[in-house]
């Protein structure tokens, strides 16, 4: 598969994922975390989340319009990695909604992305029957170029 293929196909995979979060489909987000799931956010070293704390970051999400803009895939070995640009229409967490003791709370993670492009680079790994997302960083925002 040509890498523009593969682009195009992780795209699709982020939407969907964007698509769950906005219809609270969770059984969609247990199938899409690995078990060893990792997730890391700048400006914020101390925002460090596993499977389970990214799960209920997603679920405190109370309504969500998303656009991917820009994917970037490249297979290496068995595993794909991806950049992607994603801009935050809409982006509105429940009241309190808190990841842990000494980390941003939703509506911090909210005001940060409100109308802005981020740049997230992603791990993913095939189960057999899917693509699953081991590694999640968000590294900043890129500045408006035209997207």
């Amino acid at each position: 598969m040509s890498d523009d293929a593969l682009s195009e196909q992780f795209k699709a995979l982020y939407t969907q994922w964007g698509d769950a979060i906005a219809n609270k489909d969770h059984a969609y987000l247990e199938d899409l975390f690995t078990g060893d799931f990792l997730g890391t956010a700048q400006p914020w070293p101390s925002l460090i989340v596993n499977k389970a704390q990214m799960i209920e970051l997603d679920k405190a999400i109370e309504a969500m319009e998303t656009e991917w803009v820009k994917v970037t895939a490249h297979k290496v070995g068995a595993e794909v990695i991806t950049i992607g640009l994603v801009r935050y229409h809409k982006e509105e967490f429940r009241d309190g909604a808190a990841i842990a003791e000494g980390m941003p709370s939703g509506s911090d993670i909210a005001a940060l992305t409100h109308g802005k492009v981020a740049i997230y680079c992603n791990g993913w790994r095939h189960n057999g029957e899917r693509w699953q997302i081991f590694d999640h960083h968000m590294v900043g925002l890129a500045r408006d170029e035209g997207f």
